[in-house]
């Protein structure tokens, strides 16, 4: 397979790793966390927040996104242990009920594993749910390393976890690039000193992708394999 034209503009050939996010890069995860967002909201008797608002909220991690589910609907921050816990325990539980890939996911992981080039999957999700997701999906072999937000000391936007992956195989950072969906992703992505790609059809925390300065912005993740 010939250089995609991006790769060899950055890289002059395939980088020496990929670190992929996860929710809203290669899955939308969404509707099942805004149904466990919806069940300690409804243990709470309050309204529901429903999978549009929380679509709004994703990507901070999971503590976060109760944090603001707890403020979208008035409740004591103190509520914030109670809360996380019934919502940890309802996602454990429907972890792929209505989670669904995202198209071309599975094409251009196999791009990369047939040019021999290395990918790590980078999220701030909870480690716990990482690896029976991408088992539901079959892709759990394609990846070297799962990091999830609670793997090292720092997660996204730290440039730790991108670095933790290129130093364990002393990839050179301008050599490596960070596929996500979010100023996240772009922050941790420009921390580190790795490339960085944009998919527009993510979360996007209301900011607007083409204002970051990524070093590209794509509607489909086939786009890095022209």
């Amino acid at each position: 397979m010939k250089v995609p034209k991006h790769f060899k503009e950055w890289f002059e050939g395939w980088p020496e790793l990929v670190c992929l996010d996860l929710d809203g890069t290669l899955v939308d995860s969404v509707p099942d966390l805004a149904i466990a967002v919806d069940a300690f909201l409804t243990d709470f008797g309050v309204a529901l927040a429903g999978e549009e608002r929380v679509r709004g909220w994703i990507g901070f991690g999971a503590s976060k996104l109760v944090e603001q589910a707890l403020q979208w609907a008035n409740i004591d921050a103190n509520k914030h242990e109670e809360a996380y816990r019934i919502f940890l325990l309802h996602y454990r539980n429907h972890l792929t009920n209505k989670t669904t890939l995202y198209p071309n996911v599975q094409a251009l992981l196999k791009a990369f594993k047939h040019n021999g080039v290395p990918v790590a999957l980078v999220t701030n999700k909870p480690s716990v749910f990482v690896k029976p997701i991408l088992d539901h999906f079959e892709l759990t072999e394609q990846f070297g390393w799962l990091l999830g937000g609670d793997t090292l000391e720092e997660k996204k936007p730290s440039a730790l976890p991108l670095l933790h992956c290129s130093e364990s195989i002393e990839a050179l950072p301008e050599k490596c690039l960070m596929i996500g969906d979010s100023i996240t992703d772009f922050r941790a992505a420009n921390n580190a000193g790795f490339k960085c790609a944009l998919v527009t059809y993510g979360y996007h925390q209301g900011v607007d992708l083409a204002s970051l300065g990524a070093d590209a912005v794509i509607d489909d993740l086939t786009e890095l394999l022209v």
